[in-house]
């Protein structure tokens, strides 16, 4: 496991918080890392709270408690008195591709359990490799609805069905149309291997356009590591015993998470105490050249 300060079914949070009034927001490291830029600008210039976390450490950023992947509070009032908003986004460099990546399984087991919160909707940040866009489309940003999502707010898809996805934003809405529950990507064209803070910035913009809401969109702000630098090093040794350890303890605690006798309401039901085969996705890496 290339990424030992995140474990599987390592959740602290108090999902009670959110309820059928609740807008969740998500944002990942994928292509461009426009999912981690949008949704770490809105923890960084805007009123938010830590609620929730992944990982195996911790630190301080202004005033709040953070790990590897956040939950927030979003302290805003839309037209809608009754809607909050949650935020979630790895705050740390988490790859959703690449030889780096985390299992399948992670994101598997974290689309399901965001979704068991039964929230009002779910819109996930994401990036799409810019070599695949046509020349003749006249935007760079593309927005896949579940069905749900459009019936409920009638956005219509713009995704071309020639194009894939793959990662949190593939588990989130293949979950999300098997189980009918509201979610809606927002993917922008980017840069394949570098952070692309315009694309990022496209995004945020249509973010705002869904929400209705100022995101302060002029320009992207940035969550600064350079604090966590030595803890990163430290946590991603390769070489750590201790580490090699704790593998072989969770492969055997993951085993039996896919179960193929599932049903919706199990899916209801799904707890943060869940157990996966990981041992059957952790040698699975993506290699990113594959999709150029």
């Amino acid at each position: 496991m290339k990424n030992p300060w995140l474990i599987l079914n390592n959740l602290t949070v108090d999902n009670s918080i959110i309820d059928a009034n609740t807008t969740v927001i998500l944002g990942f490291s994928g292509y461009g890392s426009v999912g981690t830029s949008v949704l770490n600008h809105l923890v960084e210039v805007l009123d938010v709270n830590s609620v929730g976390f992944w990982g195996t450490i911790s630190w301080f950023h202004r005033g709040n408690l953070e790990a590897p992947i956040t939950v927030y509070n979003l302290n805003l009032k839309s037209e809608d008195e009754k809607e909050k908003f949650v935020l979630i986004t790895s705050r740390l460099p988490i790859p959703v591709v690449g030889y780096e990546a985390l299992p399948d399984a992670f994101w598997k087991w974290l689309a399901n359990e965001v979704l068991s919160w039964n929230a009002k909707r779910y819109i996930v940040i994401g990036g799409l490799r810019e070599d695949v866009r046509n020349a003749s489309d006249d935007s760079w940003v593309t927005l896949i609805p579940t069905r749900k999502y459009t019936k409920k707010f009638k956005t219509k898809r713009t995704f071309r069905d020639d194009l894939s996805i793959k990662g949190p934003i593939s588990f989130l809405l293949t979950e999300g149309t098997a189980f009918n529950y509201p979610v809606l990507a927002i993917i922008s064209y980017c840069n394949s291997y570098d952070v692309d803070l315009d694309a990022a910035s496209m995004v945020l913009k249509e973010l705002e356009k869904h929400l209705n809401l100022d995101l302060q969109s002029d320009e992207i702000n940035e969550f600064d590591t350079l604090f966590l630098e030595n803890q990163i090093e430290f946590f991603q040794g390769e070489e750590n015993s201790e580490f090699e350890e704790f593998e072989e303890e969770y492969d055997e605690e993951f085993e039996g998470y896919n179960n193929p006798d599932k049903s919706p309401d199990d899916h209801k039901s799904f707890s943060s105490h869940s157990k996966s085969s990981l041992r059957d996705f952790k040698n699975n890496k993506d290699d990113l050249d594959k999709y150029r």
